[in-house]
């Protein structure tokens, strides 16, 4: 016998690890079932799918996820705290032969069992800590990621409101745990605006619900009551054009980036050309911000080819801050186009395109 594992809880982990500890087999994950490809080691004699699942979401991955490669086999459904076990398909002519001896064996190794208490969310294994971590987001009121962390566990479900490119990473298994509202650019005031009504709803009932992932700045986020996370995904281009006070620029950029709604937290990187890489007024814009520094010889940044045109000048494709921002952002949107608030040099900002994904 052979058991194909698949769960995402600490108590589905231990669940299964009993069981494949017990009767044989190895864990899988959702990258197993998109790509369709072959997942049962050869000689393994008979095999079946586990979901160590609430029943709702083993049955809709049985249902939506399992590749063709794979739907001969039968799918058996065991809570992730292995108080119950029930065959939710038999599999092909001849697997369905042996599916009840495979349900027997994990009878046996789980003892007992009733169908009394198997609904419900819990279990799945969702969880935004992991996901603010991954993605070195800086979190506005750690208590609140806690309590938002026991929401998740106990299966209840969490609003996400974000102007950034997000995606779910499971999509049978996300949209049962996080309430994904994506904002377009073209909507930034309507994300805003349900930023306070989120903010004054959380005041009002004194319990947390609303997620905020974004690179704005959105005032007073730390005592809100909602949670904000923001991701270190925003490159900034220098241009030095005259000798500037390292302290003054620091401070400039940072007031600069609030004033455009940009959340300084955001910022991962400080994209100069090469000749300017060891600048005193480089190294400490990027202390200011924790960022790294990236810097691009002139060849690079004249061969780049960001998006937005300048105004003032449209017959010229790149200028230094935005080729650089743009590179250091891996092609992703500008921003913020040579920004002249600081006196004696510009710069420019983008953000990386790739989306984020939940769990």
């Amino acid at each position: 016998m052979y058991l194909l594992c698949y769960g995402r809880s600490e108590n589905a982990k231990k669940t299964g690890g009993k069981l494949i500890g017990s009767i044989g087999g190895r864990w899988i994950d959702g990258d197993d079932f998109l790509s369709g490809g072959p997942v049962i080691p050869e000689m393994t004699g008979d095999t079946a799918i586990v979901m160590l699942l609430p029943l709702e979401a083993a049955v809709r991955i049985s249902q939506e996820m399992i590749p063709e490669s794979m739907r001969r086999l039968p799918v058996i459904a065991v809570s992730a705290d292995g108080s119950f076990a029930a065959v939710i398909r038999k599999g092909g002519v001849s697997e369905s032969a042996y599916c009840f001896e495979i349900y027997e064996a994990i009878k046996k190794e789980l003892g007992p069992k009733c169908f009394t208490d198997f609904g419900g969310n819990a279990d799945i294994g969702g969880s935004l800590a992991d996901v603010a971590a991954r993605y070195g987001m800086a979190v506005s009121n750690p208590e609140l990621l806690k309590k938002v962390e026991e929401r998740l566990v106990k299966g209840l479900p969490v609003r996400i409101f974000t102007d950034l490119r997000m995606a779910y990473g499971d999509p049978i298994l996300d949209p049962m745990l996080y309430d994904l509202r994506k904002y377009p650019s073209d909507l930034k005031d309507e994300f805003i605006k349900q930023y306070y009504r989120s903010r004054l709803e959380a005041q009002k009932a004194g319990s947390v619900t609303d997620v905020f992932i974004t690179c704005s700045k959105l005032e007073g986020i730390a005592d809100s009551g909602v949670l904000g996370l923001t991701p270190k995904i925003v490159s900034i281009g220098l241009e030095q054009r005259t000798r500037t006070d390292p302290e003054y620029a620091a401070e400039g950029i940072r007031q600069s980036l609030e004033n455009h709604m940009i959340e300084p937290l955001s910022v991962c990187t400080v994209a100069v050309p090469y000749t300017t890489r060891e600048n005193d007024m480089v190294k400490r814009v990027a202390e200011e911000f924790g960022a790294q520094i990236a810097s691009y010889e002139s060849a690079e940044l004249s061969c780049a080819k960001p998006p937005l045109r300048m105004t003032f000048a449209p017959e010229k494709i790149n200028d230094t801050a935005t080729a650089a921002c743009f590179l250091a952002s891996e092609g992703g949107d500008v921003i913020l186009r040579r920004n002249t608030s600081v006196t004696g040099m510009v710069f420019s900002a983008a953000v990386k395109k790739d989306a984020i994904r939940l769990s």
